[in-house]
């Protein structure tokens, strides 16, 4: 069986899905798939800035999720808006 692949969709104010080219496997989400409504801390921070501080991360929460896009099997598109974390989310950072 092969890996299931997590491709990252951003989705704009003005709801268009736009295509991350970020791919991520199961273990980024500690070996589960994220469901609508969950809350995703980006993994990522960029270089040389306090990965620490919530004002140089990003929340995403997921909207949608969409199984074998584009006809890649074992592959499932995560849709996401994306945001700063806030103050009361500190201890999660």
């Amino acid at each position: 069986m092969a890996d299931t692949v997590i491709r990252l969709h951003y989705r704009d104010g003005s709801g268009k899905i736009n295509d991350a080219q970020q791919d991520y496997g199961l273990e980024t989400f500690g070996g589960f798939l994220p469901a609508i409504g969950d809350l995703v801390l980006d993994p990522g921070a960029a270089s040389g800035v306090d990965r620490n501080d919530r004002r140089n991360r990003r929340m995403w929460t997921v909207v949608q999720r969409v199984f074998n896009p584009r006809d890649l099997q074992n592959y499932v598109a995560l849709v996401v808006e994306e945001r700063t974390p806030s103050e009361n989310e500190d201890a999660l950072v």
